[in-house]
């Protein structure tokens, strides 16, 4: 039976069980671990937080719970104490570029000849963006939570409703909202209401929509003022995490995320209206993949042509658009808002 290498996390939180955490990279289970420590500390202040040990090993297929870098976690977790992290030598080497400290513990009676480092994650930068999320379902959200954090980002509140998502976001003023469309007490648009609430209230906090079905009328009413710092993805995006990751950090950065099959079926139903109909088919194509939020050399990428004719053609839909370079606002933003309010804006039946 083939071996695989993981990183195993251990945790021992104040008056719980030992816990077992397994990861693919040893950079995400420090990330973790920092991120459950700085939790604890937000929650409870300086009380010490929870005691933990990371190990780097191989793991047999179908047998996670064991394996030599799953003691060595538990012992470096027993060993480690409250509040602080303990990593095997190994972890570090192997990480790359990692934004902690690894100092190297010289004795230690109870770790049986295993080399081992400290994660001085006091001195570790704080993370990049702060995320609020809403999705009455709790596995989901939780799930989206430990993804998010493994990838360095902070999770700073939850909730499975929308009028506390909107109080959440005044209270803790996030970068970043995602959210269910639907959620207590109709199912219906609920979370959708919420998104346009914040967007009205809160500008400049990013707001990115989950949905777990193709409704193109939810994403043109959600995009269709101000598409800066906004968008709309099918759920089962986020099984794709380096393609939902960078939609998470695009949107919070003012950019756009619009669903690539919500997309395709607006294009499908595109009736070539107002000043869309000057475009060429291929400038077509190209705003909706800019309406997808791709950069131009990632359009070329997709479309396997060079840079500089992206940009001949970003430029061409700026001059059939009446977007001109002094315009106030994004042109790209602008582009793709005029790109969606010539869309029909049915209820989709799937």
């Amino acid at each position: 039976m083939t071996s695989t290498t993981s990183t195993v996390v251990a945790v021992a939180s104040p008056g719980h069980a030992e816990q077992i955490s397994i990861f693919t990279t040893c950079s995400a289970a420090i990330r973790f671990a920092v991120a459950a420590q700085r939790r604890h500390q937000e929650t409870h202040g300086d009380g010490a937080g929870p005691a933990m040990g990371v190990a780097v090993g191989e793991l047999l297929p179908g047998q996670p719970a064991h394996g030599r870098p799953v003691d060595e976690a538990r012992m470096l977790c027993r060993a480690a104490g409250p509040g602080r992290i303990l990593a095997n030598r190994a972890v570090g080497l192997v990480a790359g570029p990692i934004e902690v400290t690894l100092s190297p513990v010289d004795r230690e009676p109870t770790l049986a000849g295993v080399a081992v480092d400290e994660v001085d994650w006091r001195a570790a930068p704080p993370p990049d963006l702060r995320v609020v999320l809403a999705d009455d379902a709790v596995l989901i959200r939780q799930g989206i939570a430990a993804l998010l954090q493994e990838e360095g980002l902070q999770v700073v509140g939850q909730t499975d409703d929308a009028e506390t998502l909107v109080a959440l976001v005044g209270e803790l003023a996030p970068d970043l909202v995602v959210t269910d469309v639907r959620m207590p007490p109709s199912y219906t648009t609920e979370g959708l209401r919420a998104a346009l609430e914040i967007r009205r209230t809160h500008p400049k906090v990013g707001v990115l929509v989950l949905s777990q079905h193709l409704e193109t009328r939810y994403a043109v009413e959600l995009l269709g003022g101000d598409a800066q710092g906004v968008g709309y993805l099918l759920k089962e995006r986020v099984g794709a995490v380096d393609d939902f990751v960078a939609a998470v950090r695009r949107v919070a950065s003012g950019g756009t995320a619009v669903d690539p099959e919500v997309v395709r079926l607006l294009i499908g139903r595109s009736e070539r209206g107002g000043r869309l109909r000057h475009l060429s088919p291929r400038e077509e194509e190209i705003l909706a993949l800019m309406a997808e939020g791709l950069s131009n050399p990632g359009i070329a990428s997709h479309l396997t042509v060079s840079l500089r004719t992206v940009e001949s053609h970003v430029a061409a839909i700026f001059t059939k658009l009446g977007l001109l370079a002094d315009q106030p606002g994004e042109r790209r933003v602008l582009a793709v808002i005029q790109y969606l309010r010539q869309q029909p804006t049915g209820t989709d039946g799937n």
